[in-house]
């Protein structure tokens, strides 16, 4: 597409919201054999080296970057963040210097690609051990007084990364119109930094689909009596979302937008910690529908997915967020360039 949706329901935006086109959009819908009323869309698949839901949020915010003249950029998240990876390819292509601040999670072969991407796509990794620690690194950095310093959120979730997935409703809703799936009675997508969903929920509103949000919490709740991933914390994203509408879309004076409540059911014992619910339905997905997932985000959402499938009579649409493409030839081509 040479343009999006957003834009193309909102032309006036295009003079306050920069834009670059680096996703492979639309993405594709499908039903998934073997589940009558189950369906999927495939932001696994919206970059040729590497996909999931954080490149359609970096279309806007490294847009931002250039246009504010930013040449280094700062962002924390998970030792495997996929965030972090996503945000080191695409500044790199910008010519950003990124530094990545990691807080534990548990160990695993993703974790580990994950670190080797980041670094070879020249990312300047720095591991604070706790997430407070992590946190407090971000808000309290000196370069925070610079003009071409770039902090940003956790899971590229600032308000301008919230806006990718705005638009990435009304492009659902343009599939829909289409014929391409019917209407879905419930939306399911994991929930961490909380941008996806609060976009979702805005764009579903905006579109006027009449869909549910199931978002599956998938990351710690709190941090000490800070909300971080709440309907509390979703419904600020909302709101800082709505309010930029609001500002530059006149038809949008009035919009007001309610988060759902957060499905807590899947989250286990903590962050990054696989739940056997989840392990089951990373397996069924291989087998059944050869798609990978993982234990962190995906894979709990898809076991809540599965569930809204065996209790739901419409359909259940999946919003897989994570990164199905092979990253070997991409580590490889780092590591030689």
């Amino acid at each position: 597409m040479t343009t999006r949706a957003i834009f193309q329901r909102y032309p006036e935006l295009q003079a306050h919201l920069p834009w670059q086109p680096l996703a492979e959009l639309p993405t594709p819908v499908h039903a998934l054999p073997g589940l009558a009323n189950g369906w999927i869309k495939r932001d696994d698949l919206t970059h040729a080296a590497y996909g999931g839901n954080k490149v359609r949020k970096l279309e806007f915010v490294i847009a931002e970057m250039k246009a504010k003249g930013v040449r280094t950029a700062y962002t924390f998240g998970a030792t495997g963040t996929n965030a972090g990876v996503a945000a080191a390819l695409l500044c790199k292509d910008a010519g950003v210097a990124l530094t990545v601040y990691t807080f534990d999670q548990p160990d695993s072969p993703t974790v580990q690609r994950n670190q080797a991407l980041m670094r070879a796509a020249g990312a300047n990794l720095v591991h604070r051990g706790t997430l407070l620690a992590t946190v407090l690194t971000f808000y309290l950095h000196p370069a925070r007084l610079r003009s071409d310093a770039y902090f940003l959120f956790a899971g590229c979730s600032n308000p301008v990364g919230v806006l990718g997935y705005v638009n990435a409703a009304l492009e659902l809703a343009d599939q829909i119109a289409a014929g391409e799936l019917p209407e879905p009675e419930v939306i399911v997508v994991p929930v961490g930094s909380n941008g996806t969903l609060a976009g979702l929920t805005v764009g579903v509103q905006l579109a006027g689909l009449k869909s549910r949000l199931v978002g599956v919490r998938v990351a710690e709740s709190h941090l000490g009596p800070i909300q971080t991933c709440t309907t509390y914390a979703v419904q600020q994203m909302v709101n800082q979302t709505t309010a930029f509408l609001r500002q530059h879309v006149p038809t949008l004076k009035e919009l007001h937008v309610q988060a759902a409540p957060l499905n807590e059911a899947y989250f286990g014992t903590g962050y990054g910690v696989p739940t056997d619910a989840g392990k089951a339905a990373i397996t069924r997905f291989a087998n059944d529908f050869a798609i990978p997932l993982e234990a962190t985000y995906s894979g709990k959402a898809a076991a809540a997915f599965l569930d809204e499938v065996a209790a739901t009579t419409g359909p259940v649409l999946f919003w897989d967020t994570f990164n199905s493409r092979s990253t070997d030839a991409l580590l490889g081509t780092l590591k030689s360039a």
